[in-house]
């Protein structure tokens, strides 16, 4: 084993005591052996913190994990199951152990599968991601990661809310930035905050923190209305679509149950809020005003039960200047800004990952990447992805065809590739990027 700083101190009563590390690193023997190499790792790390290098154990029970962070490094990801059921029961007992993985770009394929399955069985709880190609790497990103991890690490959404069945899918939450907004959806639902507004550019993950606020709520039903695709001018489409209508409001009419009602005391998300004019403004007045609302034709109100969570790919100035400032504080929404896939590293890794091993699971004539080259993954780090999430899966979609495609077949994905996907769907200068609400 090695270590870095005083590996002893005092205790109350004046006696030495072995000190705890503040990170245990499980890695390969082979590592382990070369002292050059670990001596420049610990070079790169903080002063004053205790670090101790471990070989992989037979078993973790019983193992001494009397720290507040352990580091799988460059470990064979089909042997982390042992150690992350480790860490997860020492979370159990009470004390906010967390698992940081580094893993290496070639290595993506595997990281996704072995995401997906964890999430998949609910037990991907307290870890961090790492993705670098050496030790330097590792040391440079180290310090950053090392923040507990308080918040579940993925939310588990159906592949669509309204229908029965539809199967489900994951939103990752590894990042910093994002747990603590997770924590703050958690805590507005937990304390009786009925409306929000979640604010953030397009594919950034807002119907699935809407999601999140319903589960927590745990009342009604999550029925989501897209504003722009349902607003015809029409207002008493409008009020039909969102308050119902009786039977014979209009020729021929059957009864039909708006979304206010369908929801229940659940939640009303009303996605591309832009689009809070004109005639959606003048149904929700009623009912963000006095909570009620009176279905087309009906002779008596009912009661608004639901929260309404707005969102909205604009910018905060954008939708004030859209309505006149009397429509605008009727909304009476707390903010909930969804920060930019750009600024959460990890989250990128787990959606490159998981992205990558779905694909992978498809190819039956082609062979697989099993990861991407050093450069590649330069390259969407580095990207601006205004199109957060959504644009990334794109781009690597047209990058896995291109390097799969090809005759030979090549086992990583190179730079290039993912350069000619970026260029097709998520080009740095385009109109609409002016529009949108970034945090960057």
């Amino acid at each position: 084993m090695f270590g870095l700083g005083n590996r002893n101190q005092r205790n109350a009563a004046g006696t030495d005591r072995a000190a705890a590390p503040d990170l245990i690193v499980y890695t390969g023997d082979a590592l382990l052996r070369d002292n050059e190499r670990v001596g420049a790792f610990h070079h790169h790390l903080a002063v004053g913190r205790r670090f101790e290098f471990r070989a992989v154990p037979a078993s973790y029970q019983g193992e001494p994990m009397n720290s507040d962070f352990v580091l799988a490094l460059f470990l064979d990801v089909a042997a982390l199951d042992a150690l992350a059921d480790a860490v997860l029961a020492i979370r159990r007992g009470g004390r906010p152990l967390t698992l940081i993985v580094a893993v290496r770009p070639s290595q993506l394929v595997s990281l996704g599968r072995w995401l997906d399955r964890r999430a998949s069985e609910q037990r991907l709880a307290g870890t961090r991601l790492l993705l670098a190609p050496d030790l330097d790497g590792v040391s440079a990103a180290l310090g950053e990661r090392m923040q507990t991890v308080i918040e579940d690490n993925v939310i588990r959404m159906p592949v669509t809310t309204e229908v029965e069945n539809p199967g489900y899918r994951n939103f990752f939450v590894f990042s910093s930035k994002l747990q603590s907004l997770v924590g703050r959806v958690r805590a507005f639902a937990q304390n009786g905050i009925h409306r929000a507004y979640l604010l953030g550019g397009p594919g950034a993950g807002k119907t699935s923190l809407a999601y999140y606020y319903f589960l927590v709520r745990s009342k009604g039903r999550f029925v989501s209305v897209n504003l722009a695709a349902e607003n015809t001018g029409d207002k008493s489409a409008v009020k039909s679509l969102l308050c119902g209508h009786v039977a014979g409001a209009f020729p021929g009419a059957g009864a039909r149950i708006g979304a206010f009602t369908q929801a229940r005391d659940g939640v009303c998300f009303l996605d591309e809020s832009h689009g809070v004019v004109g005639p959606v403004m003048e149904v929700l007045m009623e009912a963000l005003d006095n909570g009620q609302y009176l279905p087309f034709g009906a002779a008596a109100k009912q009661k608004l039960d639901c929260a309404l969570l707005f969102a909205t790919n604009r910018s905060w100035q954008h939708l004030m200047d859209s309505v006149n400032i009397d429509e605008f504080t009727r909304l009476g929404a707390a903010t909930l800004q969804v920060p930019e896939l750009a600024q959460r590293e990890e989250d990128m890794i787990a959606v490159t990952a998981s992205v990558m091993a779905r694909l992978a699971e498809g190819c039956t004539t082609w062979k697989a990447p099993t990861g991407l080259r050093d450069d590649a993954w330069d390259v969407i780090r580095n990207c601006r992805w205004h199109g957060n999430a959504r644009a990334l899966t794109r781009t690597l979609e047209a990058a896995f065809v291109d390097c799969a495609g090809r005759a030979a077949g090549e086992l990583l994905i190179p730079a290039e590739d993912i350069a000619n996907g970026i260029a097709l769907w998520e080009p740095k200068d385009h109109h609409s990027h002016k529009i949108y609400g970034t945090t960057a």
